[in-house]
């Protein structure tokens, strides 16, 4: 079924938390990097997760802001606002990419930088609420405790659990929900497990998983992820079918090609993104570093290195 997706004239997309913050990155006419005098006094702060302030413009001087995400550390997405000088109280909508920790860690403290009062729709999965962990195969394991539906609530957001897709700020905003998994070798996580009914499972496919598209006036589609878990290919592919609309124009947000499990999909994953031709591709947080130097040498002209802080106009 197409979702009629409205378009808007421009999008800005500041990126408040990722796994770097590079101060001396060139600004570009797409990428703003941010000014901050005192840097060495209050840096920003960098971390492994991920948020994202998305702002949607039209020419008449309409604005609409949204979150996606909030970052690990519960202070950090509220600190670099606070240095950005970043404005939130006019946010209307936060969407949660899915419950890992690194990606919902932030939300009660980024919710007192919208507005501590006003009760703010938190759009997420309902397996978002799962407590999850990472075993891998040399014997670690990385725990990723869900977000407390309870504390959340309290908190000032009204939870909205969303498994298909759904349109948002007056149909100019598309959330996935549950992405299909048509891709052969985006088959998922297999080290990753999920509590069910007590007792640890294996969830390899983490249905929770989704992204935010945007449809940018004479230029297709925008699409922003958190880690991508579903698997770029999959989730740009289902943009395209949820849209009807076949031209990629900016993909940014985590790809999840970060480690040994994943490097064998790199080649593959590269290809098939460089076939779609996106004019902007901002690798960030869990795609890692051989994936995003294969993206940088097979699409140069479309990738743009990501730091924490900058703004894209697209």
């Amino acid at each position: 079924m197409p979702y009629r997706l409205k378009e808007v004239d421009r999008a800005e997309i500041t990126c408040l938390v990722d796994n770097a913050v590079d101060v001396l990155l060139a600004t570009t006419d797409v990428a703003k990097r941010p000014k901050i005098h005192d840097w060495f006094e209050r840096p920003l702060i960098a971390e492994h997760g991920f948020s994202a302030a998305i702002t949607l413009e039209d020419d008449d001087g309409g604005r609409r802001t949204l979150l996606l995400d909030s970052g690990l550390d519960p202070f950090a997405a509220a600190h670099n606002v606070d240095v950005l000088g970043f404005d939130l109280s006019d946010c209307d909508l936060v969407v949660s990419s899915h419950g890992h920790v690194d990606h919902a860690g932030g939300l009660l403290n980024i919710k007192k930088k919208i507005d501590p009062i006003r009760q703010v729709p938190l759009v997420l999965h309902p397996d978002a609420f799962r407590n999850r962990v990472m075993k891998f195969p040399d014997g670690r394991s990385l725990p990723l405790p869900a977000p407390k539906r309870e504390l959340l609530t309290d908190g000032g957001y009204e939870i909205l659990e969303k498994g298909s897709p759904t349109l948002w700020m007056d149909d100019r905003i598309l959330v996935t929900g549950e992405v299909p998994r048509t891709i052969e070798f985006e088959s998922g996580n297999p080290i990753h497990y999920a509590e069910v009914d007590g007792k640890m499972e294996k969830d390899p496919l983490i249905k929770d998983d989704q992204a935010v598209i945007i449809k940018v006036k004479d230029k297709g589609l925008v699409v922003i992820t958190g880690c991508g878990h579903s698997g770029i290919i999959n989730t740009l592919n289902y943009a395209k079918e949820l849209s009807e609309e076949d031209r990629i124009y900016a993909v940014m947000g985590g790809m999840h090609l970060s480690g040994g499990i994943f490097e064998s999909i790199i080649p593959r994953t590269v290809e098939e993104l460089t076939k779609m031709k996106p004019a902007v591709l901002i690798p960030c947080h869990c795609t890692g570093l051989k994936a995003t130097i294969q993206m940088e040498l097979s699409m140069a002209n479309a990738f743009i290195q990501n730091s924490v802080g900058t703004t894209y106009t697209l």
